[in-house]
């Protein structure tokens, strides 16, 4: 008797093994019976089935995965070669069909990446170069690339394998050897274009700037030629009110001051002056040696 009850034990626990399942958030479960689906389930929580050998409990993953392409050349709409390797979102929308068209992860990489594939094969040749590699943002299409690939893939892989196509997006872009030194050069080309069109517009702020630096000299030159001017005039006005004023006051000494003046800026060690008797410097010089003999 005392046999029976852990006997009774095991077998209810094995049983319960063999019988039950969970279910958990990040999971479906396709269950099995013989290999043939009898029922999914992605509600999470605990569940009865048959025993192992009669039922299969097989799980799906649910959420979201991402892997990258293998690098595959393609041609342009231009015929330019380019290298392009991908990135895929994916994930489980309808775990039955997933179960019976693909079964495991790696045969829906596979599916995927051959999609994507052929589907970039397809959208590329309405693209040009330049509408992949750009210096100006605007002509660079790579976002409508991306949504084109990324919507088709989704309808083709939802309706075949019951997959939904989260993202796809452009991960690298590479050129084969022979299209490198173009590009290159297309590129030196365009920067070439934008230096001269920057040293094109220095050089006619430049003008503008040397333009206006010498009108305003001009006007500087010329008030001040004009403020000189003034004062010049002033200066005389107030000299000729000074010989006026001396004038009145005294004729000859101030006519003998201006006569001095002359004869000084006329006369120098190597002048020779032939006068006559009746000259008023003559009879100035002998005054002043007459006078100098006196003493």
């Amino acid at each position: 008797m005392k046999y029976i009850i852990p006997a009774t034990l095991v077998f209810a626990l094995l049983a319960a093994w063999l019988c039950t399942y969970t279910v958990s958030k990040t999971d479906y479960v396709v269950l099995t019976r013989f290999g043939k689906p009898v029922g999914t389930i992605s509600t999470p929580g605990l569940y009865f089935k048959r025993p192992g050998f009669l039922e299969t409990v097989n799980r799906i993953e649910r959420r979201t995965h991402i892997f990258n392409t293998k690098p595959i050349q393609l041609l342009l709409g231009d015929k330019n070669p380019i290298i392009i390797t991908c990135y895929i979102c994916w994930r489980v929308k309808d775990p039955l069909l997933f179960f019976q068209s693909l079964l495991a992860r790696d045969i829906a990489t596979q599916k995927l990446s051959d999609m994507v594939n052929s589907q970039m094969g397809n959208a590329l040749g309405e693209f040009k170069l330049d509408n992949i590699i750009n210096i100006d943002p605007g002509r660079v299409k790579l976002d409508d690339l991306e949504h084109r690939i990324s919507a088709n893939t989704n309808a083709s892989a939802a309706e075949r394998y019951g997959v939904e196509v989260v993202e796809v997006g452009i991960r690298r872009l590479a050129y084969p050897t022979v299209v490198t030194d173009a590009v290159y050069n297309r590129m030196r080309s365009e920067r070439e274009k934008e230096a001269r069109k920057f040293r094109a517009e220095g050089r006619e702020e430049a003008t503008k700037i040397r333009a206006k630096a010498d009108r305003e000299a001009k006007e500087i030159m010329a008030k001040a030629f004009k403020e000189a001017e003034i004062i010049k005039g002033e200066g005389d006005r107030k000299a000729l009110e000074i010989y006026a004023d001396a004038y009145e006051k005294d004729h000859s000494f101030f006519e003998f001051l201006k006569s001095m003046e002359l004869y000084k800026n006329i006369l120098d060690e190597k002048t020779t002056v032939i006068m006559s008797t009746d000259s008023d410097l003559f009879k100035r010089l002998k005054h002043l040696q007459e006078d100098a003999a006196h003493e």
